[in-house]
């Protein structure tokens, strides 16, 4: 005889699956975001020099890209508990295990990540199949607070805890999301989808998922070459780097609401709008960057700031949202999230370092400003391309 869930049994379902994808999430940014404004505490302690510590925020990166790849071949279950222990222990490493731990913990921290970065959308397609655009929009809120939180607490936590009890305190989120989904470990139901018919699926052959990987890799080549390099762009103007972190800051600020409400008005606006505001919400970039290309007043700088925002929270919200609406099933959402993230992120690595060489070779930013209104344009169509691609798997 069949067993009768209760609705009380399934929203307590509901709200710990929910509950898992937030912890996780929260592990994502801060512990990487919370190196950029210590750096020179770090070097100083550590005796560094500074490109051997700039290293430091490159490692994750290089680790988002190389590990993502591989993730897809393994039990998603296992493969995500994986990923939390790797978290775990690239934080005690680095915190507690010298210099020489701090890089290798940095490694391992980035490791992990790359595993949760992947998987955590298709265990939104098999878990959440009605309210993919809600609970994406709740994951990326969650992922730019976490950024967010590792910039603004990095160095509060200095003035009373000592280095490595700074660098420990992010710690406590992961331990929380070991605790949380150990249970599904033991758990041999979740995500048990048969595959046959995904084994005929070639992703490296199906249009779809070179234009969503193009779209996830130009729009992260966007947000990290922000990341890096926006607030030197400000200081050049004149202002000085403080006033460029306060710029960085209020983009991410900006980004933290429209990574939440990016995916869920997609979601609920008529299909006749969808590709306007998609477009729209893109071609924001090229705006931010036009007017700092331009203007150097403050009033520009600033709404320049609210505009590379906007993006930089929406777009990459739609990107992720992408994952499990362009899959059929969440075994290939696993594997497009590898793929999309694989190469997303090898080409975001590139970012710092173009804009880097081109600020070099001619003393100023202007000509980096110019590349990155011409990759916003970039993002606007291929965006497009991805909104209209065909379902991957879809009979």
């Amino acid at each position: 005889m069949a067993v009768y869930k209760k609705p009380a049994a399934k929203r307590k379902i509901f709200w710990l699956n929910c509950f898992i994808i937030v912890v996780i999430a929260l592990n994502l940014r801060a512990p990487i975001t919370s190196i950029g404004p210590i750096i020179d505490v770090i070097r100083e302690y550590y005796g560094l020099n500074s490109a051997i510590a700039g290293i430091l925020t490159s490692l994750p990166l290089i680790a988002f890209g190389l590990v993502s790849f591989m993730v897809a071949y393994f039990a998603p279950i296992r493969a995500l508990m994986v990923g939390i222990l790797l978290i775990v222990c690239g934080e005690i490493l680095r915190s507690f295990g010298g210099a020489i731990g701090l890089y290798v913990g940095m490694a391992l921290l980035g490791s992990g990540i790359a595993i949760a970065n992947v998987l955590l959308p298709s265990f939104v397609k098999e878990k959440f199949p009605r309210q993919i655009p809600q609970i994406m929009g709740v994951y990326n809120l969650v992922l730019n607070v976490s950024a967010i939180s590792g910039i603004a607490l990095a160095l509060p936590l200095l003035s009373f805890l000592s280095l490595e009890q700074s660098l420990a305190f992010w710690l406590l989120f992961a331990c929380v999301a070991f605790v949380a989904y150990f249970p599904y470990i033991r758990n041999g139901r979740i995500w048990r989808i048969k595959t046959q018919s995904i084994k005929t699926i070639s992703l490296a052959t199906h249009p779809t998922s070179w234009k969503l990987t193009l779209f996830m890799g130009l729009q992260s080549f966007m947000a990290y070459s922000a990341f890096t390099w926006l607030a030197a762009i400000v200081a050049e103007k004149g202002y000085g780097m403080e006033f460029g972190a306060h710029i960085l800051l209020i983009s991410q600020l900006v980004a933290a609401p429209f990574g939440l409400l990016g995916p869920l008005w997609l979601g609920r606006m008529r299909n006749a709008y969808k590709q306007p505001y998609m477009a729209t919400l893109c071609l924001c970039y090229v705006l931010a960057y036009s007017i700092l290309f331009v203007s150097d007043t403050k009033i520009a700088i600033y709404c320049s700031a609210v505009l590379v925002g906007i993006p930089m929270g929406g777009v990459f919200g739609i990107a992720l949202l992408f994952i499990p609406l362009k899959s059929n099933n969440a075994l290939i959402a696993t594997k497009l999230s590898s793929m999309m993230q694989g190469f997303g992120y090898l080409i975001a690595a590139c970012a710092p370092f173009i804009i880097g060489f081109l600020h070099d070779y001619f003393g100023r930013f202007d000509e980096a400003i110019a590349l990155l209104i011409l990759s916003g344009c970039a993002v606007s169509i291929v965006g497009l391309l991805a909104y209209r691609a065909k379902i991957i798997g879809a009979i």
